[in-house]
């Protein structure tokens, strides 16, 4: 256990089926690291297990140093762990600005009684999460479809929403599941930039989940390789494209 995530030699188990096979993972404070595979090779299980969704059937996962064992989702975040999805989980109805407010929910400073006598915390909390929301907007580059309705937005807009989202809590780490799926060259690029400026400025530590290589090439320091639930290597973007088991993974032999 070395990084500000830690997989410990997790397996999760449906039934018969063995969807993760004895995987272990550092995440560095700082750094982008990917994690990759073949379809069906376990990455969102690895994801979904790390969040709290399905409990590891073997093994123990850390995060800054405390067990995620029995740790309800809800509580991972307010930890400082976030995630984005592979299918955009917007809310379709509400604007930009407000559904980047519902990702503030968790630092949010007063109850519900404060709020229905609009109280003076109430109102200086709410001034500070707006501009919050405005600050994470620029970030993103939506401070023009601030009053847009989510579901209006293009699919590369939609993505960089539900990123803007998961920063709105604050976190140390984000999880992020296929965010450039869709996406153009162009709008690649700009992905990239993003999740760059994520790690350098902002410092905040990534795991990636995705397809894409022009993305996890262009912006991991380092890569996990997975096939069938198992690691099948680990290392530099460079040390990963050479890997012999790694090519046979996605080529066959």
């Amino acid at each position: 256990m070395s990084g500000l995530l830690s997989l410990c030699d997790v397996t999760v188990r449906f039934g018969g089926l063995v969807a993760v096979n004895n995987v272990s993972i550092d995440v560095q404070e700082g750094m982008i690291h990917s994690l990759i595979g073949p379809n069906g090779a376990g990455k969102t299980t690895i994801i979904n297990t790390v969040t709290g969704v399905y409990a590891p059937t073997e093994g123990a996962i850390y995060f800054d140093g405390l067990p995620l064992a029995g740790v309800p989702p809800n509580q991972i975040c307010r930890r400082g762990l976030t995630r984005t999805f592979q299918n955009t989980e917007l809310f379709g109805e509400m604007t930009v600005a407000d559904n980047v407010r519902v990702g503030m929910h968790s630092t949010a400073e007063y109850g519900i009684v404060s709020a229905i006598l609009a109280s003076r915390r109430c109102r200086a909390t709410e001034a500070k999460i707006s501009e919050k929301v405005a600050e994470l907007l620029d970030i993103v580059n939506l401070t023009d479809q601030r009053g847009t309705a989510a579901r209006a937005l293009p699919l590369a807009k939609m993505r960089r929403l539900e990123l803007a989202r998961a920063l709105a809590a604050n976190p140390k780490m984000l999880l992020l599941d296929e965010p450039a799926a869709g996406l153009r060259a162009s709008e690649i690029e700009e992905m990239n930039a993003t999740l760059l400026m994520l790690r350098d400025k902002l410092k905040i530590a990534i795991l990636l989940v995705d397809h894409v290589m022009p993305v996890v090439m262009g912006v991991s320091d380092r890569i996990t390789v997975v096939n069938f639930g198992q690691k099948i290597a680990e290392g530099t973007p460079k040390d990963v494209q050479s890997n012999p088991a790694v090519i046979a993974a996605y080529l066959g032999h």
